[in-house]
């Protein structure tokens, strides 16, 4: 009988296990359960095993007898299965004929998935005819309610969705029809595998029960995605384990901080927006199950994700549908506990002892003395989850503790704060530092409320606190000194499976955060209560007082979500909602309402300040989106089509300020819609399985995307924003008592201050930029992205795949400044040569030509309007934006394509059954921004196509692990990076200029001797680059089996070859151009740290 054997063949095969290998008896056929088609090529493997082992982190389940049957060339079926049995429901028979595959641990893979998980295909009868009212549950022990029933329906198709990752058996049952189970069947979050079945006549007691290995290639979905699971954070050297590092450290393609053993700090490695950047494009949002928690404004993180809550973390980088918000949307996937009772204590510690020196000649020749040091490091995270009532309520709590203490080359502590003569004494034996912890404790409630109704209950309380660092900063001054206390995240899910083909789903998150600045500061951190911030014209350092401080700071952040589901097999509809509300208030303190300013160590200015210490500013962010979409399943292709409608408003509250020194009581009316944007995007994607065989996935995805960050558009049109909050009077502090001997409260010149800079001090700014409606209001109007991707994904062996891609996106709706007051003809042409410099393109001495100064009696008139870029872009010479002037002067689809980005990479995944891994790839590409056209000054062209080269992209990332005898594993990651670009802004003299232009630049007004500069650009943008970044990370493990548990001591090493690359310089043109400096307020350092060493363990039972 086809699928069955002679009991003598699996007696003498039983017999003679030391040869792997043999091939299956001439009286053996394979089943018809194996797929459609009829198999050319049948081998049966057989191996020994051992009992149950744990190598590197990676569970691997052995059984006494492990056959594995292989089928070649059959369509739309699985190719590497296990045959366990034929036979009526005996737990002997199962037994007996049992292979039970391990789980392995999942990679991340670039597969094209939704971020919701399911199980699809087909099913046929051994003729080939579609079945129809098939009936199939999915099962597993992650899902609370034990399975899921679903209905083939007119086609045979089926599509069980929305399940949880995990290990699944799938089961088909029809009467007059043999029952078939599929088993070991392995999700990672939005990925959706093919499993077909074949059905033969039969009675439905009878079955044949099938184990393979799992499904790598996602035949329906086109979202490609990165994914990173709990089991890599602990099996890798991940450092602070925490969701932007590490997928820096491990996805090809993805850039951003470099990161040593947590030497990034704990809130840069979380992954605030444009923290990740990945083929040109940063606009991000953070998830949690499925629901924003940065805050309001979209840009910074003031929740620190803990990711003992979550058991696999989703990057979606292109091809997303209509759920999605964002280009780049990073979405952890929960816990949810279990029916059995587990934990996990996991700890890493690291200090200053335990790291190498890597302060070089080259680094010392710069002027640099030491480079980063890791003082402090510990991370201590601890989990424990299992039912409450078994099948019915679940529970899983986790709680953290992490410390990063730091230190970064630049200042030291200030012995002399509070000095009377100003002065700033470093005290060397105290290098400034960073400083950071953590507390985060909290937990989930899962409860099957009844059979058709789950609920999910999570929060999470933490505290946050950061003493910062600054270069150009001593540290009582830094302004980067807060804690965000308390925090909390509340959510709330409710799943309904209404029937086999409707599901209903909704949910709310209530992130909270208080983001505090405290005065005068603490600890080492400490400024006197009355002291003055005080600030170095010459140099820009600044030290005594902080910038300023808030004790009220308030981002909140609602979210509700809701959709409706409605599947058939070869449908699957979606629509839904995501509304959010965020509240973002601020308060300002400065000591005194007043900086200092010196120059050369004696008082030069001052700037006195209209702060709001007393009421906050206040901005209300409301952004709506609905979707509607729908995956058609069509022989060997998926169709995934949606659209999205987004709409966002910005609204400014009323606002009152009390009276402060300088300024009176202020009060502004609300504006309602500041921003008001609509938008329609599209999404579509087709996946095509090219040889029916499930092996190999042809996909392609085009969608439209808007900007998310939208607060800061709304803050500027804040009126509290538009008004003269600041402004500077010089002090000649003519008797040196570093005094100002005068009265501040008088404005004009009296004593030895002269009068103040702007005498609408504390009112509506005369000349405020205006904002045009074609930036804030309207349809269609909102900053968009076109992204494209195209892939190709094979899987080339058993638990091996390939994925190749191109991406392609770009971008549209500019927005642009015009001072109307001035045009083009307004300005006078110049050059200057070069100085000489080996740094320098040809060592310098070349001249540059296309600058422009504005002509006398126009300087000082300003007034800017905020608009759109189409009107001036439209008939340039030298846009690239492919777009015709029309007859009224306008063109049709103004603004649109003049940034693109072309990218490829090749990705490969593995998944062995000894529980090694390897992952990895290689990505690069190129973009083009072309800003070739004239609003104002003509110096606009200068070096305005800007082509970023494919050097500039190259980066190769390759990650692993592989388990060795007594239960020692290795791990480890390699990722090489390009440098940073290099620019070099030279502030030109007036002297230099004054011969090519013909007169003094129009800033010297009628000064004999003119200490006015212009700025220049030396260097075109993206020619020059800093060296390129080489990192391997490894990891020794040693586990021990402790009676129900598994201790394991770990042993990282990063940045094993010691690397001092350089990654931000000082672009100022001078004396200390390209001397190693922190970029964009210290998220960059400015030396790789050195190699660090972390010791730690961790406990599971």
């Amino acid at each position: 009988m086809p699928g069955r054997c002679m009991a003598s063949s699996f007696a003498s095969l039983r017999a003679d296990l030391p040869a792997p290998g043999r091939r299956l008896p001439a009286t053996c056929t394979p089943p018809a359960s194996l797929g459609s088609g009829r198999p050319r090529a049948v081998a049966l493997r057989i191996s020994r095993s051992a009992p149950v082992n744990r190598q590197g982190g990676v569970a691997m389940t052995r059984s006494p007898l492990d056959m594995s049957l292989t089928s070649r060339a059959t369509p739309r079926a699985r190719h590497d299965l296990t045959v366990l049995s034929r036979s009526p429901r005996s737990s002997d028979a199962r037994r007996i004929a049992s292979a039970i595959i391990g789980a392995v641990l999942i990679l991340p893979v670039a597969a094209a998935a939704q971020q919701s998980s399911g199980i699809a295909g087909s099913v046929t009868d051994d003729t080939g005819g579609l079945l129809p009212g098939v009936t199939v549950e999915v099962a597993s022990p992650a899902l609370i309610e034990g399975s899921r029933t679903v209905f083939t329906d007119g086609q045979g198709n089926y599509n069980a969705i929305n399940l949880i990752p995990g290990e699944y058996s799938v089961t088909f049952t029809l009467p007059g029809f043999s029952t078939v189970i599929r088993e070991g069947v392995v999700l990672t979050a939005g990925f959706t595998a093919n499993i077909d079945a074949e059905m033969a006549v039969g009675g439905i007691e009878e079955t044949i029960t099938v184990t393979g290995a799992s499904p790598l290639v996602d035949i329906q979905n086109t979202v490609a995605q990165q994914s990173l699971t709990t089991e890599q954070l602990e099996t890798l050297p991940t450092g602070l384990k925490a969701v932007a590092s590490s997928l820096i450290s491990l996805v090809p393609g993805v850039t951003g901080t470099a990161d040593v053993g947590g030497t990034s700090g704990l809130y840069r490695a979380n992954g605030q927006s444009g923290a990740l950047f990945f083929h040109g494009k940063s606009d991000s949002e953070m998830l949690f199950d499925g629901m924003g928690i940065a805050d309001p404004n979209g840009v910074s993180i003031i929740y620190m994700v803990n990711t003992a809550f979550s058991s696999e973390t989703v990057l979606e980088t292109s091809g997303g549908n209509a759920e999605s918000k964002a280009t780049l949307v990073m979405n952890l996937i929960p816990e949810e506990g279990g029916n059995q009772f587990s934990g996990m204590f996991d700890a890493r510690y690291s200090n200053d002892s335990l790291q190498a020196d890597n302060l070089d000649q080259g680094l010392m020749d710069q002027g640099v003395t030491f480079t980063n040091e890791m003082l402090k490091f510990y991370n201590v995270d601890a989990t424990l989850g299992g039912p409450i009532a078994e099948d019915r309520v679940w529970f899983f709590a986790a709680s953290r503790a992490a410390r990063n203490k730091n230190t970064v080359p630049g200042p030291f502590f200030n012995t002399s704060i509070g000095s009377p003569t100003f002065e700033y004494t470093p005290d060397e034996s105290r290098k400034a530092y960073r400083t950071e912890w953590m507390r985060s404790v909290g937990g989930r409630i899962t409860w099957q409320a009844s059979e058709r109704n789950k609920i999910g209950v999570f929060a999470d309380f933490q505290s946050f606190f950061n003493r910062g660092r600054g270069e150009f900063y001593s540290p009582e001054a830094f302004v980067h000194q807060y804690n965000l206390s308390p925090e909390q995240l509340y959510q709330t899910t409710w799943t309904s499976p209404v029937s086999s083909r409707l599901l209903l789903e909704a949910g709310f998150s209530n992130m909270r955060g208080r983001w505090p600045y405290p005065s005068p500061g603490d600890g080492e951190f400490a400024s006197a209560p009355d002291a003055v911030h005080l600030r170095e014209l010459t140099t820009g350092f600044r030290w005594n007082a902080r910038q300023y401080y808030s004790d009220h700071i308030k981002k909140h952040r609602y979210s509700e979500r809701g959709s409706l589901s409605y599947v058939t097999g070869s449908h699957a509809f979606k629509a839904g909602f995501q509304l959010e509300h965020g509240i973002s208030e601020f308060q300002q303190e400065i000591h005194g309402d007043v900086w200092y300013h010196l120059r050369n160590g004696l008082p030069s200015r001052i700037t006195q300040h209209a702060t709001y210490a007393d009421d906050p500013r206040k901005e209300h962010l409301t952004p709506l989106g609905i979707f509607v979409q729908d995956q058609w399943t069509l022989p060997r292709m998926t169709l995934n089509l949606g659209v999205r409608f987004d709409r966002f408003n910005g609204r400014v509250p009323a606002q009152s300020f009390r009276a402060t020194r300088f300024v009176p009581a202020r009060e502004y009316a609300e504006i309602a819609d500041a921003v008001r944007f609509t938008d329609i995007n599209p999404r579509i994607g087709v996946a095509y399985d090219l040889a029916g065989s499930g092996r190999t996935a042809l996909k392609f995805a085009l969608g439209r995307y808007v900007e998310t960050a939208l607060s800061g558009l709304v803050t500027n049109l804040n009126p509290l924003v538009t008004s003269v909050n600041s402004v500077t009077r010089t002090w000649n502090d003519d008797n040196l008592n570093f005094v100002p001997d005068c009265a501040l409260t008088n404005f004009g010149q009296n004593g030895e201050c002269g009068p103040i800079s702007d005498l609408n001090f504390g009112l509506d700014r005369p000349g405020a930029t205006i904002y045009d409606d074609s930036i804030t209001q309207g349809f269609g109007n909102r900053n968009y992205t076109w992204d494209m991707s195209a892939e190709v994904v094979h899987e080339l062996a058993a638990g091996v795949s390939l994925t190749a891609g191109y991406y392609r996106n770009w971008a549209g709706n500019w927005r642009a400044r015009d001072n109307i007051l001035v045009g083009p003809e307004d300005f006078d042409p110049y050059c200057v040569t070069a100085p000489m410099h080996p740094q320098l393109p040809g060592g310098g001495g070349y001249e540059i030509c296309g600058l422009y100064d504005v002509k006398p009696e126009k300087f000082g008139q300003n007034q800017t309007v905020a608009t759109e870029a189409g009107q001036f872009i439209s008939g340039a010479a030298g846009v690239t934006c492919g777009e015709q002037r029309t007859s009224s002067g306008r063109a049709p689809f103004a603004g649109r394509n003049c940034g693109t980005s072309d990218f490829f990479g090749v990705n490969i995944d593995t998944r062995f059954l000894n529980g090694a891994q390897l992952g990895g790839g290689f990505d690069t590409g190129r973009t083009v921004i072309n800003t070739c056209f004239t609003i104002d000054s003509p110096q606009a062209l200068l070096n305005c196509d800007t082509r970023i080269p494919f050097s500039a992209h190259h980066n190769f990332k390759m990650f692993g692990s592989y388990p060795l005898p007594y239960d020692i594993s290795f791990s480890g990651s390699f990722r090489t990076v390009a440098g940073r670009p290099i620019d070099a802004d030279w502030r030109v003299p007036n002297d230099l200029i004054a011969p090519s232009l013909g007169r003094n630049l129009a800033a010297c007004g009628t000064r004999t001797e003119c200490t006015s500069t212009a700025a220049v650009p030396l260097i075109a943008p993206y020619t020059q680059f800093l060296d390129r970044r080489n990192v391997l990370d490894l990891r020794f493990s040693k586990a021990v089996d402790a009676g129900g548990a598994r201790v394991t001591f770990n042993l990282d090493i990063y940045n094993m070859f010691n690397g001092n690359q350089v990654l931000g310089v000082n672009e100022r043109f001078g004396s200390r151009w390209l001397v190693p400096a922190s970029l964009q307020n210290n998220e960059v350092d400015s030396i790789l740290a050195g190699r660090l060493i972390h010791v730690g363990g961790s406990l599971e039972f």
